[in-house]
């Protein structure tokens, strides 16, 4: 079993001011800073690591759902899907999906998800941007479907609903086909679903207010992180860097960062020993040195902290890097939490 030490950071006076409506964050690896989105004054904040927030952008329709592919950061703004040059925040793409209210939003690396609240809409939107274009993945959740995440590892789209007894279902990202994970989540009202450093859901709920983990399988109920500081949190991320799950608060007006040390409790009594991939660079096939000496679960993440790949790493296996962009990846042993830089060229 793992045990986590957690610290929790409220991002409170006199940055609390600062935030009117908190709905997203977004946390951003390349510039390690945080994006915020407030519904109430239309602003998407910029906070570093240093607690200095500024102004990023001004959106309207106020922006919602955020989510960083490439180097834009695309919001959801009323019936449309905009976006936003990270380098100086130039607004580069703006596609009416002819939605009404898109509020969740994610991303496999090649197209944009977004879910629309509205309670007579119910859809899941697939936008390609390189197209210019968008179609309706998924045309009736059966609820009101809020959060949305890629995973992955599980090749899927995970979607949190709003109401009581609220679900969790999964979609498939080329058919829209539906698998029911867990039909009455214990929660009532998700806003916000992402995935930890242990390929793990993290789930936000007004009812009860809290973070609730779950496993992969979904087949046991959430484990309440007790984190504190809560009102009404909204949609939130996972910062793979420094290791936070990243909470707005819409009740409050504040941003809470939980830091969750994914090394400690490794149950095994001698410490794991360091991690090298050979070769690096490489142009696909690696190796772990030491030698793995059992099947170990992994995820893979890309130089921006976006989770784009896992599964089992067979004892005495190759991993095959072929398939992905030339660039730095992190590979991450789930069991014992070990990472390992790898560039892929």
């Amino acid at each position: 079993m793992r045990h986590f030490l957690i610290l929790t950071a409220l991002l409170a006076s006199p940055a609390m001011a600062q935030y009117n409506g908190p709905e997203s964050v977004e946390y951003d690896s390349v510039g390690d800073r945080y994006f915020i989105s407030n519904t109430g004054s239309g602003i998407i904040k910029q906070r570093s690591q240093a607690g200095v927030v500024t102004d990023f952008v001004t959106v309207s329709p106020s922006p919602y759902g955020l989510e960083i592919m490439g180097d834009v950061l695309y919001a959801c703004s009323g019936g449309n899907i905009k976006g936003y040059a990270l380098s100086n925040a130039a607004q580069v793409f703006n596609l009416n999906l002819g939605a009404t209210f898109l509020n969740g939003i994610t991303t496999d690396g090649e197209y944009i998800y977004a879910t629309d609240f509205n309670s007579s809409q119910r859809k899941v939107y697939k936008v390609d941007v390189a197209a210019n274009s968008a179609s309706v993945l998924v045309a009736n959740t059966g609820g009101q479907p809020n959060g949305i995440v890629w995973d992955p590892i599980g090749n899927r789209l995970v979607v949190v609903f709003w109401g009581s007894n609220a679900p969790i279902k999964a979609y498939d990202r080329v058919t829209g086909a539906e698998t029911v994970l867990a039909a009455n989540s214990g929660l009532g009202s998700c806003d916000g679903v992402t995935i930890d450093c242990l390929g793990n859901f993290l789930v936000a709920s007004w009812s009860p207010t809290r973070i609730s983990r779950f496993e992969p399988t979904f087949a046991s109920a959430g484990f309440n992180m007790n984190v504190p500081g809560l009102s009404n949190p909204a949609d939130i991320d996972f910062d793979h860097v420094n290791n936070k799950v990243c909470i707005p608060n819409s009740g409050n007006n504040t941003v809470v960062l939980h830091a969750i040390d994914c090394t400690l409790g490794v149950t095994e009594s001698i410490a794991p020993q360091s991690l090298r991939a050979i070769p690096n660079p490489t142009p696909g096939l690696v190796r772990l040195d030491p030698p793995l000496t059992r099947d170990e679960a992994y995820i893979l993440f890309d130089a921006r902290g976006l989770l784009v790949g896992g599964g089992t790493l067979r004892q005495g296996a190759l991993l095959d890097l072929s398939k992905l962009s030339n660039g730095a990846y992190i590979i991450e042993l789930t069991r014992t939490a070990q990472r390992v830089r790898v560039v892929k060229e």
